[in-house]
């Protein structure tokens, strides 16, 4: 027996799909240091203190990529990779080289991709949406210091090219 695929179908199966997806980019994943709980290492880090709380001059971009790092972490446990950053086929637009670039929308109009457009893209992603691309993205809900990482990881993508 043949199956004769319709746009129903088509639509049907990439709605599933979606679905499936969105479950799997709700699930936590556990930080990884390189030490796990057999290896008997403490993975806890001390509190800073005031001195250590505050970055010396100079130190702007490695707390830059600290926080990147963090929100790349943020970036894998909600499963962004999935859309974001799948290749040719991929669902979400490629977040390589977005930050500061401008963004052609559905509607025609244009934005740059600042801060601001990233977080709104994030927790209101159907408000602005790209051309080209359906409104299949959750809006995510995730805590102020982990949204903070998110952007740092996308700005940190800037000057990033698509890897093949």
């Amino acid at each position: 027996m043949q199956i004769r695929w319709s746009w129903f179908s088509w639509s049907v199966l990439l709605f599933a799909t979606m679905i499936l997806l969105g479950a799997c980019g709700n699930q936590s994943a556990p930080a990884s240091n390189g030490a796990s709980a057999s290896d008997g290492v403490k993975t806890e880090t001390p509190a800073p203190t005031d001195a250590a709380s505050k970055p010396a001059e100079g130190a702007t971009e490695t707390a830059d990529a600290g926080l990147a790092a963090k929100g790349r972490l943020v970036f894998l446990k909600n499963g962004c990779n999935t859309c974001h950053m799948a290749g040719s086929n991929q669902l979400g637009p490629s977040l390589y080289g977005l930050y500061g670039s401008e963004v052609k929308l559905k509607d025609g109009s244009t934005v740059i991709a600042d801060e601001e457009y990233i977080r709104e893209s994030i927790v209101e992603p159907t408000k602005k949406l790209v051309a080209g691309y359906s409104p299949v993205m959750v809006a995510y809900k995730l805590p102020e210091e982990e949204l903070e990482q998110l952007v740092a990881y996308i700005k940190s993508l800037k000057d990033q090219s698509p890897k093949k």
